[in-house]
């Protein structure tokens, strides 16, 4: 059953989808940001590298519908996971004329919430509201790379997540995060000139 610490991060990927829901976005942006969102879970091996978005969100409307529901799991990721298999029923054609907001919000509110389950000590919610609601800075192909350091580099990912939301203090934490983001940068661009690699990468920082 599902303990307070697990209700609490289910509740933070609620809020994370009510805060796009409210920014308003048309239904190609919203694609785009949750499938942004939705990298980081990717990264980590939770959600399929095929998966998108709105299948997700359809997967875990039709899984509750069907009595499949995360608080019968011990983890959040262990209905993820569930769900995302094809034993149990799920029909691609069921919800065909559902308005695909709503597929997409329950996509981003189910990748936000397992990513938030692994990374309790970081200020998760604040990072994928500022990520969501900022797609120009955090396009998919930034926050692929980002999702990355989340499998591979757990505390440099935890110091990117403070770098953004305005935690990171310490002045070596901060300059490694604004140079990381510069390669992250010119691996986007390549050509980028120093200054201009240095300026977005500063942007970062403390974007909310």
């Amino acid at each position: 059953m599902f303990g307070l610490i697990t209700g609490a991060i289910l509740a933070s990927g609620v809020a994370i989808s009510k805060a796009l829901a409210v920014a308003g976005m048309a239904v190609q942006g919203l694609k785009v940001v949750g499938n942004a969102i939705a990298s980081i879970a990717k990264a980590l091996g939770v959600l399929k590298p095929e998966s998108n978005v709105e299948e997700i969100g359809d997967r875990a409307m039709q899984a509750e519908e069907q009595g499949i529901r995360p608080e019968d799991f011990d983890t959040y990721e262990a209905w993820v996971r569930e769900i995302e298999e094809e034993d149990w029923g799920y029909d691609p054609e069921k919800n065909r004329n559902m308005e695909p907001e709503k597929k997409i919000l329950k996509g981003v509110e189910v990748s936000s919430a397992v990513v938030m389950e692994k990374f309790q000590d970081l200020p998760m919610e604040d990072f994928f509201v500022i990520a969501g609601t900022n797609p120009d800075f955090f396009s998919v192909d930034r926050m692929e790379e980002i999702g990355k350091l989340a499998d591979t580099n757990p505390d440099m990912f935890g110091n990117v997540v403070k770098y953004v939301t305005g935690e990171a203090k310490d002045h070596a934490v901060v300059n490694d995060v604004t140079d990381l983001f510069m390669d992250i940068e010119k691996s986007i661009e390549p050509g980028i000139s120093d200054e201009r690699a240095y300026n977005k990468a500063a942007s970062f920082y403390s974007i909310k």
